[in-house]
């Protein structure tokens, strides 16, 4: 019976082919394409799994006081006994992210080329700290405070510093869409955004503020002995505190206010 069955088959497929050979034709050609196209997929698989898994190197830096970052990668700052770079990547290879030291600054940023869809976190071990700059979209935290005499931040371009501190003097500088948030305690902070810039320094209680705001930008202070605040162009000012001494102006649609 069994045999039958498959002669019978044989017969069928046979008569299939000779009824319309172009028919059976396509289906065989449909087949392998199928094939192919599982292959490829795979072949796919193979290639964008690499790109998108997590890699992470540690790496030696030399000797530096200052951070400049750039190009969307997010920095974070931890103090340490001994300097030293971690890089993760996520859609980007390793060797994509160029950290280096030139003077006394450790530079971070993008090899060239487009990096819209990575993911790159860059975790800084640093001994002494008195400069950070952030521009082109780049991120940077601190992992603790930041505890020095004196120190100088700057943001520019849609880049953002998130930073606690203890220091003596602090300077802080913002413009075209950056943004800065303070926290902790100064003697002395100056101040100046601009270009839509933001600064928010609430939470930084600071004895002697100098606070500047022009061309849309915007600065928060707390003050506990003096406030000098100028205000100019569509810039705003807002102070919490109730110093001794105080100092304000405003002009040109600027704005300079108490606030709760």
């Amino acid at each position: 019976m069994n045999n039958f069955s498959q002669h019978g088959k044989k017969n069928l497929t046979e008569a299939l082919f000779v009824s319309n050979p172009m028919l059976t034709m396509l289906s065989l050609v449909q087949k392998v394409l199928d094939m192919r196209s599982y292959v490829l997929i795979g072949l796919l698989l193979l290639l964008i799994n690499p790109l998108w898994a997590q890699s992470s190197e540690v790496r030696s830096v030399g000797s530096f006081s200052g951070i400049k970052s750039a190009e969307a990668v997010d920095v974070y700052l931890k103090k340490g006994d001994k300097e030293s770079v971690r890089v993760e990547t996520t859609g980007t290879s390793l060797s994509d992210v160029i950290t280096e030291t030139s003077g006394s600054y450790l530079k971070i940023h993008m090899a060239s080329g487009n990096y819209r869809r990575t993911n790159v976190k860059v975790y800084v071990t640093y001994v002494n700290l008195d400069k950070i700059a952030a521009s082109s979209a780049s991120n940077v935290f601190s992992e603790g405070t930041i505890k020095t005499s004196s120190i100088e931040i700057n943001a520019s371009s849609a880049a953002s510093v998130e930073v606690s501190l203890d220091a003596t003097e602090v300077t802080a500088d913002v413009s075209s869409a950056g943004d800065i948030v303070l926290e902790g305690r100064a003697k002395v902070l100056e101040v100046e955004a601009s270009s839509a810039g933001d600064v928010d320094a609430y939470r930084l209680e600071s004895e002697s503020v100098r606070a500047r705001a022009n061309s849309a930008g915007s600065v928060k202070v707390t003050a506990t002995k003096s406030l000098d605040a100028r205000a100019s162009s569509g810039g705003d000012v807002r102070y919490r505190g109730n110093p001794m001494k105080t100092n304000t102006d405003s002009s040109s649609g600027g704005s300079v206010k108490k606030s709760n």
